[in-house]
């Protein structure tokens, strides 16, 4: 760096940042994409539609079924698995499908819509800021006179 680089950077407030190559600017910049997302590239619309045939193909196809011999697609052989099936989870997951999820709710209050009002153990909390004192103690190199005296750490 040249001395005329290292004053112009010491002259410079910590607030103000100097313009990088290929920021935006704050506020309103006409590079900016203020719309979302962008865009699917053609070759991405492509893909989805390849692996949207494949799987309508693959559950469109159809399968006969061993004990009875009744001809179905494999869609509705996997709805009907998944329903007869001892797993809850398979069950669980068509009820979320046709139903949606249930959201799970946290209570923030107390007891009949009361605020919190938790219990604070003094002792507990006067051992807990005395054991931490005596760990910064052991650690900090301290000056004092005595075993009250505050931290100094001025050297």
């Amino acid at each position: 760096m040249t001395d005329e680089q290292e004053n112009r950077q010491q002259n410079v407030p910590n607030t103000v940042r100097p313009p990088t190559s290929g920021g935006f600017k704050p506020g309103y910049d006409p590079r900016r994409w203020m719309k979302g997302r962008g865009k699917k590239s053609p070759t991405m619309k492509e893909a989805e539609k390849i692996f949207g045939e494949l799987i309508w193909d693959i559950l469109s196809e159809e399968i006969e079924n061993p004990v009875t011999h009744e001809k179905v697609d494999r869609f509705r052989a996997m709805l009907r698995s998944m329903t007869t099936s001892r797993q809850s989870a398979d069950r669980q997951a068509i009820l979320d499908r046709i139903l949606g999820k249930v959201t799970d709710k946290m209570e923030l209050t107390g007891k009949d819509g009361e605020p919190l009002n938790p219990k604070v153990d003094n002792n507990g909390f006067e051992r807990a800021i005395s054991s931490l004192a005596d760990a910064l103690r052991e650690i900090i190199p301290a000056k004092g006179n005595g075993e009250n005296s505050k931290v100094d750490t001025s050297e």
